[in-house]
């Protein structure tokens, strides 16, 4: 087990260590102990680690991720993601792990001074919407109880202001291109609602985004930082504004290449300082907050395009299910000015893959042309995505009436 984390307290205690280690301020990591838990995981990590320090471990890349041995337990659930370059990685995680990646999701909830009851809606991938009579998940943490209700961000407006409007959340979460393209597309007065805080993640919050989203709502705007493979790294505080790491469970190294992560919380697949790329930085002193974990600015992370179809609709640029498509290992698609779409690809049976990615693109993005690339790393920088930090790009996307 490594060390440090809250995690291996009982269930019941973590909303409480969350908060009391957040009010103590950072934490100093046994670095050498760590190290000492990963040689005890296997042999590849001994072999990865030897009799170096910290700052000579080999930093953990994507393309690593699958040679990391994975833990024998019966509650293992696999998670697949894009990451922010579309390379495709697998996480596995316990129930136990998973249930701590929530309690830590929730940490800033904490702080949000919201009433014993709270309903919240959740915006996910996907095309549908929970209706206001069905049963919503229950989840009881730090004194407070959440009835929570889910809705895609491809789904109709429509369904989901009826969702909204009904039930009155006093808390609205999740991705926030799709909490905006509700609000741009909904024609309802939403500040009536009684929302009183808007909580998105899974991208880069633009300024425009988060003006657009407290607008409409007339509701704090509190983001959030996370990735799937360490879970929530950082959340903006309802003290000072900035955004507080959380340090005390993740091993964050703010590195000239790119970010770098150690959950300490995960055992079953641990991953030792794991590049997740996004270029970040610690703020420098100590800002007047009552909450003492360390600050950090986000200066560049994921933050993906919106596609326009041949019908002019926009199309959601978490709308694909590459990861069903069997052997793909990485990809990315680019929208043309005269909205052609490439999609660029790696695989382990490319002929095998390229007519189901096809077929996928064709019903995603309707009267649109696709054409496909093998060879996701000879990306030119003249189709305008160079930059690692967007898997869907498109030259259409600021555009109000693209040409079909």
């Amino acid at each position: 087990m490594i060390p440090g984390s809250a995690i291996h307290a009982a269930p019941e205690d973590w909303a409480a260590q969350l908060r009391d280690r957040a009010l103590a301020g950072p934490r100093a990591h046994d670095l050498p102990a760590i190290l000492d838990a990963f040689r005890q995981h296997s042999d590849y990590y001994r072999a990865r680690i030897g009799d170096a320090d910290w700052p000579g471990v080999p930093v953990l890349e994507k393309a690593d991720v699958a040679d990391v041995p994975v833990g024998d337990a019966p509650d293992l659930k696999a998670s697949r993601t894009s990451g922010t370059s579309g390379f495709q990685v697998t996480i596995r995680n316990t129930a136990r792990e998973r249930e701590f990646r929530r309690a830590l999701l929730y940490r800033p909830q904490l702080f949000y001074g919201l009433p014993a009851e709270v309903n919240q809606v959740v915006f996910v991938d996907g095309a549908w919407c929970a209706g206001p009579a069905d049963a919503p998940k229950w989840f009881s943490y730090g004194g407070t109880t959440y009835r929570t209700w889910f809705c895609g961000v491809a789904g109709d407006p429509r369904e989901i202001w009826q969702l909204l409007i009904t039930l009155r959340p006093q808390l609205v979460r999740g991705i926030a291109s799709g909490i905006v393209r509700f609000v741009e597309t909904v024609d309802a007065p939403l500040k009536d609602i009684g929302v009183r805080i808007v909580a998105p993640g899974g991208e880069s919050l633009l300024p425009e985004w988060r003006r657009t989203i407290e607008a409409a709502f007339r509701a704090r705007v509190l983001d959030r930082y996370g990735s799937t493979e360490t879970g929530a790294i950082a959340w903006q505080c309802p003290d000072c504004g900035r955004y507080h790491a959380n340090a005390d469970e993740i091993v964050l190294e703010d590195a000239a290449d790119g970010l770098v992560a150690t959950p300490l919380f995960v055992s079953s697949q641990p991953l030792l300082r794991y590049r997740l790329g996004d270029r970040v930085r610690f703020d420098a002193g100590i800002s007047d907050c009552p909450i003492g974990l360390p600050t950090l600015t986000i200066a560049q992370a994921r933050r993906d395009d919106w596609l326009v179809d041949g019908n002019g609709q926009r199309v959601s640029p978490l709308a694909f299910q590459f990861e069903q498509v069997p052997g793909l290992r990485a990809w990315r698609l680019h929208q043309r000015s005269d909205g052609v779409l490439t999609l660029y690809f790696d695989a382990d049976a490319p002929s095998e893959a390229a007519p189901a990615l096809l077929a996928a693109v064709q019903a995603t993005v309707p009267g649109r042309r696709c054409e496909l690339v093998q060879g996701l790393w000879q990306v030119p920088a003249t189709d305008g995505f160079s930059s690692k930090f967007k898997r869907v790009s498109s030259e259409l996307a600021g555009r109000t009436n693209p040409s079909a």
